[in-house]
């Protein structure tokens, strides 16, 4: 009974506190790239283009259609019969199958095809560009919740350190040791690291609502992220030749496919407006009949069978002058071709560059967490030291509080640049095609 009355305690604990939904960065990407509406958005872009490429092989096959017309006329009119012009009702129903085939149009269908599956492939590569993009700026705002969250608590740490001074403050000024000016000094920078509390709180907030809204989450649900172990080792990738990381990256960068693709698009458009130049040739086959009601009544069968026609047609256009449409239509796919490759290459310049300070700022993160550690150890040291200078009334609250901004300073700049290379060393890895893990 004892046992029981214990886990049911222990349950609804676990419940209460999980409730919260503790989720690590796996946990928070699997449900963005589920549920993020820019990525339901690009599936949904992705299966109109599939559709689409589906339907352009329809245009390989004959166009089908069944037409069936009743004519009732009364007063002079022709005899469907005879040919010749009577003075009677006559009541005329005619049936026609006809079927036109595309002989040659200039490659249209075949280009129309192609144009289809490029469109197809861009938008798969932009499903990817768009999950890489949410992987991103979620991995941005993860780490940014991490560093407000050990920041704000380093905060709390520096509030309770200015209220013990500020009681040591007051006891001094009481006893006449100190001049009142110098516990407004302290109030003043508890003010400021109250002020500086807040604003990292707010910061907070924003970011673990920008969060919810990249997972596609309700606001209002309580979600505490895990923190993961910050193992930071030295990114082997770092000691290749960075030009030839950058290439790499590039390379398998979906928004520089997408470019690649865009390109072939717009070389095979102007290859279907090419095709308007040349002449078009079909064939039509037909396949009809008509049946009259007079008297005296003949039937159906032996009417149908008497007036059954059949037909085959080819129909040669030759386009001799479009006011100019075509020849506008082809200089602007040709300018589209041209702009198209001007965008590859400028999104290659513009990830290369991307890649590079991503390098050169990973590289400068190792030296600075290695450096920002050391200024925190001497600093702390310091100001320790100084804080009990100050209560045995060595030194002023001036100098104490100088050393305690060099602190508190040196404690937000190894908080920041431990976060920042753990999400460069990760950036580069993702650049080159590795999982996103932190």
């Amino acid at each position: 009974m004892r046992k029981g009355v214990l886990f049911l305690v222990i349950f609804v604990f676990s419940h209460s506190v999980l409730g919260q939904d503790f989720m690590s960065f796996n946990d928070c990407l699997d449900l963005a790239i589920k549920n993020n509406l820019y990525i339901k958005s690009a599936l949904n872009d992705e299966a109109i283009a599939r559709y689409q490429y589906k339907a352009s092989y329809g245009n390989l096959l004959p166009t089908i259609l069944g037409t069936i017309d009743n004519k009732n006329t009364w007063g002079r009119e022709i005899d469907p019969k005879t040919n010749l012009f009577v003075d009677k009702n006559i009541k005329n129903f005619v049936g026609n199958v006809g079927a036109n085939f595309n002989l040659f149009s200039g490659f249209s269908v075949i280009n129309s095809i192609k144009l289809a599956n490029e469109e197809l492939k861009i938008n798969k590569i932009n499903i990817q560009k768009v999950k890489n993009e949410i992987t991103i700026d979620l991995a941005q705002k993860y780490i940014s919740i991490l560093y407000l969250q050990e920041i704000i608590s380093a905060n709390q740490e520096q509030i309770k350190s200015s209220e013990k001074e500020l009681e040591l403050a007051i006891l001094k000024f009481s006893s006449g040791t100190i001049a009142e000016s110098e516990v407004f000094k302290i109030k003043s920078q508890k003010a400021s690291e109250e002020l500086n509390l807040l604003n990292n709180q707010n910061h907070l907030e924003d970011n673990l609502i920008g969060l919810k809204q990249l997972m596609n989450i309700a606001l209002e649900k309580e979600i505490k992220i895990i923190k993961p172990i910050l193992q930071i080792n030295e990114n082997i990738e770092l000691n290749e030749n960075q030009y030839q990381l950058t290439n790499k990256a590039v390379g398998n960068n979906p928004s520089y496919l997408m470019s690649v693709l865009k390109e072939k698009k717009a070389r095979t458009d102007l290859a279907l407006q090419r095709s308007s130049y040349y002449p078009t040739l079909t064939m039509r086959l037909l396949y009809g009949s008509n049946y009259s009601i007079t008297d005296p009544i003949v039937p159906f069968k032996e009417e149908f069978n008497t007036n059954l026609s059949k037909g085959l047609r080819f129909t040669l256009l030759i386009p001799i002058f479009s006011q100019f449409d075509i020849y506008s239509k082809v200089k602007t796919s040709k300018m589209n071709y041209k702009q198209s490759k001007l965008n590859t290459q400028m999104v290659r310049n513009n990830l290369s560059k991307e890649v590079l300070k991503a390098i050169t700022d990973t590289k400068t993160a190792i030296k600075k967490n290695e450096s920002s550690a050391m200024a925190f150890e001497f600093s702390k040291k310091s100001y320790e030291a100084d804080a009990l200078k100050f209560e045995l009334g060595k030194i002023n609250i001036n100098e104490l509080n100088i050393s305690k901004m060099i602190f508190n300073n040196s404690q937000a700049e190894l908080i920041q640049s431990k976060y920042q290379l753990l999400y460069n060393n990760s950036l580069i890895k993702f650049y080159l095609g590795e999982h996103f893990s932190l």
